[in-house]
């Protein structure tokens, strides 16, 4: 993620995937009256979801907010070729942030059409793409934006926010493939879907106006890569290239109008990544590598204010175990940018390193099961730890409780995160 500096204001911004959109409001006709119709076609499955109260409290921002969340799936089968998903959410927000809060909103989790022939399928809607293969912070990851309370709360797979796209993969054999992805419009990362602004996630500037100059719904601003993957002896690997936006932005100078006050443009540059990855197991083991380089880049750079264009780099590498009830795993990702000269002729440059390890333990037949995620960054002395509790009260009764703590500042992910410590507690009934 791409922040800004600290702060508690900040601006919602347009969403142009969300039901507004024309493009998306076609996907959910088509998507729903076709899995409306597939009953009558074939036998469909019966729907899923959850419902959740979730609490939480931010001690250092003396916040408490209380979220409540309704999800519902369906899947259908329209044949032999064709997959049908439906699935939705609404979640509202009553909350003290320094005065009471209230939000609501309305999303489409996964609306979305498969075709499936023999050595093609095509994916088409409003869904998510996964690229990468280390945990957590993956550098080819590129396609979908996150949504930081999520990520923070409970890790990336639940963070990404789908985008409307098309993917046609193309397989060659058993071992190898090759996929292309086309992303017509832009959607923002988030720092929370509720109420934003005065989320103690939002990393928005605060006491001035914030202008999103968002990128246009225009044929020259649509986003898309490519990626080949294979698998040589016991090895799975991929290259991948994608040219897209950056989804959380940086800020332009601020200036001032005597009429409206300071203010600044939120701008979302663009970037081109290449990028390779491979993962192999032996035994209990698996060993992961994963690098992103982004020949196109914009910072917003420590030593300027305002856009700083450049390149960059990510790469990692990872080591995980499971055995009977436990995973653990391991890994290092190191990011470098370099900066091009500003009109005063300065360049300049910055690397941090990232240290990840985590650990799952399930207990009395995956009846009570524990989690803990850690990041540390020697570079910043930054460092983030989230600890998860959870028991099945019932088969389809969970409670769970959670701790995130930061400590340290800096420029990396974690290090701008630094006063947001929270404690949750989750009740969820599924159906």
């Amino acid at each position: 993620m791409n922040h800004g500096s600290r702060g508690s204001h900040g601006s919602h911004g347009s969403d142009p995937c969300l039901p507004c959109n024309p493009w998306l409001k076609g996907t959910v006709f088509l998507v729903c009256g076709l899995l409306w119709l597939g009953p009558a076609l074939v036998a469909a499955q019966a729907p899923t979801g959850h419902l959740s109260i979730f609490v939480d409290h931010f001690p250092t921002r003396d916040v408490t907010e209380l979220r409540a969340r309704a999800f519902i799936e369906e899947k259908a089968d329209a044949g032999r070729h064709v997959r049908l998903t439906a699935s939705g959410f609404v979640e509202g927000l009553a909350a003290d942030r320094g005065g009471h809060v209230r939000d609501a909103i309305a999303e489409p989790h996964d609306l979305s059409v498969d075709f499936r022939v023999r050595r093609l399928d095509v994916t088409a809607g409003f869904t998510r793409i996964v690229w990468g293969r280390l945990d957590e912070l993956q550098p080819t990851d590129v396609i979908n934006p996150l949504d930081a309370s999520r990520f923070f709360f409970e890790g990336r797979s639940e963070a990404r926010l789908a985008v409307p796209l098309v993917r046609a993969r193309a397989y060659a054999g058993e071992h190898a493939s090759l996929e292309a992805v086309y992303v017509p419009f832009f959607r923002r990362g988030r720092f929370d879907r509720l109420d934003e602004p005065t989320s103690p996630f939002n990393l928005a500037p605060g006491g001035i106006q914030v202008q999103e100059d968002t990128p246009a719904r225009t044929l020259a601003n649509a986003q898309g890569g490519a990626r080949l993957n294979a698998t040589t002896g016991r090895v799975d690997w991929s290259v991948s290239t994608y040219r897209g936006f950056r989804p959380f932005g940086v800020y332009a100078v601020p200036f001032i109008d005597a009429a409206a006050g300071p203010s600044a443009h939120r701008l979302f540059p663009r970037f081109t990544m290449i990028g390779g990855d491979m993962e192999t197991v032996t035994g209990p083991w698996g060993f992961r590598a994963e690098t992103a380089v982004f020949v196109a880049d914009a910072f917003q750079a420590a030593d300027a204010v305002g856009l700083r264009t450049g390149r960059s780099f990510d790469t990692g590498a990872g080591v995980d175990r499971k055995a009977g009830d436990y995973r653990v795993s391991g890994s290092v990702v190191v990011h470098h940018e370099t900066y091009d000269p500003d009109p005063r002729g300065i360049s300049g440059a910055r690397t941090d390193t990232s240290l990840i390890l985590s650990a799952d333990r399930s207990f009395a037949r995956e009846k009570y099961q524990g989690r803990v995620f850690g990041v540390y960054s020697p570079s910043s002395g930054s460092i983030f730890v989230r600890a998860i509790a959870m028991a099945k009260l019932q088969d389809n009764v969970a409670l769970e409780a959670s701790i995130g703590w930061f400590q340290g500042r800096g420029l990396d992910t974690v290090g701008r995160f630094s006063d947001s410590d929270f404690v949750y507690a989750r009740l969820k009934y599924y159906f």
